[in-house]
């Protein structure tokens, strides 16, 4: 039969198995197309999925047009004659030249491949990433380890073989592919982002061009320009690495057909090359190099003009490559373009430098000084620094009895309680199971009593299910996945009154039929107040804040809902969240989505059985809304929704609150965060409400004037609604995010000065002061209070923020957000007067921790095998005067439970310290309490800390 004849047949085998892994993988992504086809049709959002899909089949079938070309050249310009039969071939290359021209050409083709799978590898997992993907760190191994094994398998099949070099040109090719169709993002929202209207005074582009349309241009020439090389460089390598080329060491050449073919490929490189250096004049705006943020003199007068003049001369160079008849003296204009456009790449280099130190620095502010203006300008837009309302307020050195009545609506809401002890304390005595969590303690208000104006500040913390503390005896697949599915219940703590005994009071503990509800005489809150303000209804939570693992439910089995006693209660999922996996099609789409086939065995479920996925609540979000940045914790809030959308159920109450930002990197002229995070525009865009029983998903438009966003809405129109419309006692517990106001406080630390020559000389410059909690020195983090605003008669809620110069603990200002009602987002700057020393956090505890009466008595309890822990200060506005509080803790050195011993309070001129706030107070301003330590800074000794700060 001989040779041939086994040859069939194996050609056969192969491409049978080849049909049967196509095969395996479609039906795997035909199931997997099913489950997210259903997960997102329980939110009705099927059309946004599939505008999705579309997107990245438009993008695909786009890239493999351009593969499909580079294919079909290559394969053409390969079967052209060679140049072995001509007298004067093109490009000889003999002995040392040959070996450096197949180095080159490996070279090339090596950093070509790493480039391109490098930026698969982005676009599989972090596909939002690839408008910014040279400043992306590899976050682990793998990121770097699986495109390099792939490149380095590819190089050793083009190295055995010149043949290989398709190999290489093909994985290439599929990387190529890949980046084009992830990267639907960068092309959708570059085509819908609408214009601001701004311009930047550089180049006269709309600030929208950077925040969206300038990524998707640089992303889409530079894997363009690698595609391109990559199909030049393995061509000439399948040429340069033939059999008899290696063992001659020769290369005869190109024929002048070759050459006529690889023209116009050279031409359309370097017309891409010429389009990416125009663009990259761009790139000025957003790079910051000594005191300017974005483009400064040296930018605008050398850089630019360069960039300018060498795209300009590789674009006549790319149409003098091509040998088109009416162009005399071809070869002569090329070398002038390659001269020009050289030369203005390596002036560029070499002359910048230069120019720096022996023309700008020496003229630094008056050069710069048009530029400083811009960047101090753009930054404060890009942070809604512009926005500030500053006050100027001179408090007085004295709290008096005036003070107290004036500020009587501050007073009554002063947070005693930090989130840490409090947390210590939940997870002691209330979180009741081994596999209960309290995560977070979330500082929220309610409105217990409807006849008054103001809202009581409460901490709210969930109490979750946290799988990895189960015991290792009860982490069966049943366990994990059918009974234990779910938290169930929050605790509800004053932040402003403690029990008898130093332990958080409470407005709502323990949980389910033992779930008690306490009112508070001391506020004048009654139990009916509490039972009406914060429903507590069905008070599982399927959906929360802690990883958790895919839950089957309804099933067979019932889920634990929650224990009284040594029993527990069990219960069955009501929701309408979930993906249906009551058919055995079903199941099997499960079971290949989860790769779990103990689902096809499984006699637990039933017909209404629901696939529960994707139950922490911001990788919820962020699979819905994947162009949208969750940062921070969500947090809870339990109340009755009274809406007309029936999106939301009547008998649900717990719904966590989740923040997603729209930011960029590429706002013009705007400056890096001083922590080195490349953000250089961010926006608290979407408020995100979850519904902690069904998983349903609710996304609010918080920011109508980000254009990020709304270039998202118009791409997805029905999937974000206008904050007016979230039911209003869901918005009445909307706050000012953290993270968010913690971006603005550092970016307002030197930008808070719009004077060019001050701010180029650095002499005001702010820094958040730190204090001592516990043992440690620690900044001063942003605090929640519930305080009158300058003259306002009743108080509103607040995110505070002290702030004080650059090495010196002196109070400069504050920066407060606000809240409440129409005055949400609104941030509000209170200058104290730079002739008048104020007193900061670190000069108060210095006051504090040297009075003797107050040390000595941190001492008796440090002996006594306590530990004094010192909370956070606080520095309120009361009246006409300032408010220093802080809570003082004792807790066991072995586990012991943080107790509320003291509270020490100050005006900067007084101190006194009570077993609370209502005798510190007196004892403050009249030295009348008994049980208080009533102290005048007058007769205390000399304070050097304190004194060389003043």
């Amino acid at each position: 039969m001989g040779l041939a004849g086994f040859a069939r047949p194996l050609q056969w085998f192969k491409s049978q198995w080849l049909w049967l892994l196509l095969s395996i993988a479609a039906f795997w992504l035909l199931m997997r197309v099913q489950v997210e086809w259903l997960w997102f049709g329980q939110f009705d959002w099927q059309g946004m999925l599939l505008r999705r899909w579309l997107w990245q089949l438009g993008g695909l079938l786009l890239a493999l047009l351009v593969v499909a070309t580079c294919q079909l050249w290559q394969r053409n310009w390969i079967k052209l004659e060679g140049a072995s039969n001509l007298a004067e071939p093109a490009l000889p290359l003999h002995g040392w030249r040959y070996g450096l021209g197949l180095l080159g050409c490996f070279v090339v083709v090596v950093g070509d491949l790493v480039l391109l799978t490098r930026l698969a590898w982005l676009a599989c997992f972090k596909p939002f990433a690839l408008g910014h993907w040279w400043s992306e760190p590899f976050e682990d191994i793998w990121a770097l380890v699986i495109p390099l094994s792939c490149v380095f398998i590819s190089i050793c099949v083009m190295l055995g073989n010149a043949r290989g070099g398709r190999i290489a040109h093909l994985m290439g090719c599929f990387c190529f592919s890949i980046s084009i169709a992830r990267g639907w993002g960068l092309w959708s929202l570059a085509l819908a982002i609408p214009p601001t209207g701004i311009k930047e005074p550089l180049l006269g582009a709309d600030v929208s061009f950077g925040l969206g349309q300038f990524p998707a241009l640089a992303f889409a020439l530079v894997v363009l320009l690698a595609q391109l090389v990559l199909t030049t460089s393995t061509t000439i390598w399948m040429k340069l690495a033939q059999p008899e080329s290696l063992s001659d060491w020769v290369f005869k050449g190109l024929s002048p057909r070759q050459c006529d073919v690889m023209r116009p490929l050279i031409g359309i490189i370097l017309l891409t090359l010429s389009a990416l250096l125009w663009l990259s004049r761009h790139e000025l705006l957003w790079t910051q190099n000594g005191t300017v943020a974005g483009a400064g003199w040296l930018d605008a007068h050398l850089i630019l003009p360069l960039r300018s003049l060498a795209s300009l001369a590789i674009l006549v160079l790319a149409f003098l490559v091509i040998p088109f008849p009416w162009i005399q003296q071809r070869r002569l204009w090329r070398l002038i373009a390659s001269i020009i456009g050289v030369g203005a790449i390596l002036l560029e280099v070499l002359l910048a430098p230069f120019v720096q130190w022996m023309v700008v620095k020496p003229r630094e502010l008056k050069l710069e000084t048009p530029y400083i203006i811009r960047a101090i300008k753009a930054t404060r837009k890009a942070f809604q620094l512009d926005s500030i309302t500053t006050t100027l307020i001179n408090p007085q050195p004295q709290l008096t009895q005036l003070d107290l009545e004036q500020g009587a609506s501050t007073l009554r809401n002063i947070r005693l309680w930090d989130s840490q002890p409090l947390l210590a304390t939940n997870r002691q005595l209330q979180q009741l199971r081994v596999y209960y969590r309290f995560s977070n303690a979330a500082v929220d208000r309610y409105r217990f009593v409807p006849d008054k104006a103001n809202r009581q500040q409460v901490m709210i913390t969930a109490r979750e299910l946290d799988q990895a503390a189960l015991p290792k005896r009860s982490r069966t697949w049943l366990n994990r996945h059918f009974v234990f599915t779910h938290g169930y219940g929050f605790t509800l703590s004053p932040v402003n009154t403690r029990a008898p005994d130093g332990l958080p009071d409470y407005f709502i503990s323990d949980l389910g039929t033992s779930t008690r509800l306490e009112g508070s005489s001391e506020l004048g809150i009654t139990r009916e107040d509490v039972k009406e303000a914060v429903p507590i209804g069905r008070a599982a939570l399927y959906f929360g804040m802690l990883p958790s693992p895919y839950a089957l439910a309804p099933s067979k089995l019932k889920e634990l809902d929650y224990p009284v006693g040594d029993k527990n209660i069990y219960n069955h999922y009501l929701g309408s969240g979930g993906v249906p996996v009551g058919h055995p099609w079903q199941q099997l789409a499960a079971a290949m989505y989860l790769f779990e086939p103990r689902l096809l065995n499984t006699g637990s479920l039933t017909i209404n059985s629901k696939l529960l996925i994707r139950r922490e609540v911001r990788q919820r979000v962020s699979a819905i809304a994947p162009f949208l940045e969750v940062i921070g914790d969500p947090y809870l809030v339990s109340t009755s929704v009274n809406s007309r959308d029936h999106d939301y159920q009547a008998k649900q109450n717990q719904y966590w609150i989740v923040e997603a930002y729209t930011s960029s990197r590429t706002y013009p002229y705007a400056a890096n965060l001083p922590d080195g995070r490349p953000v250089r525009y961010l926006r608290n865009s979407v408020k995100a409400i979850v519904d902690a029983y069904s998983g349903r998903v609710h996304l609010y438009v918080s920011e109508p004037r980000d254009p990020i966003i709304l270039g998202w809405q118009r791409l997805f129109p029905d999937l974000f609604k206008p904050l007016e419309e979230m039911p209003s006692s869901l918005r009445e517990h909307l706050k000012v995010p953290t993270d968010l106001f913690n971006v603005q406080v550092q970016q307002l630390l030197r930008y808070h000065v719009t004077d060019p020559r001050i701010f180029y000389s650095g002499d005001d410059v702010w820094q958040v002061p730190k204090e001592l909690y516990g043992k440690r020195q620690v900044p001063v983090d942003p605090y929640h209070i519930t305080a009158q605003l300058g003259s306002q008669e009743s108080s509103e809620f607040l995110l505070l923020q002290p702030l004080t110069p650059l090495a010196r603990p002196n109070l400069s200002a504050w920066l407060a957000a606000r809240s409440d009602g129409d005055h949400y987002g609104k941030l509000v700057l209170l200058r104290f007067p730079s002739q008048t020393p104020i007193f900061g956090p670190e000069q108060i505890q210095a006051l504090i921790n040297q009075d003797p009466q107050i040390s000595q008595q941190f001492g008796l309890w440090d002996r006594a095998g306590s530990e004094v822990v010192q909370g956070n200060l606080l520095v309120v506005p009361l009246g006409k005067a300032l408010l220093y509080v802080e809570p003082v803790y004792l807790r066991a050195r072995q586990g012991g439970l943080p107790t509320l011993t003291r509270v020490v309070v100050s005006d900067g001129k007084r101190i006194a310290m009570a077993e609370d706030l209502g005798e510190g107070l007196r004892a403050l301003v009249d030295g009348s309490s008994k049980k208080a330590v009533y102290l005048n800074r007058n007769d205390l000794p000399p304070i050097k800390a304190a004194d060389q700060s003043n």
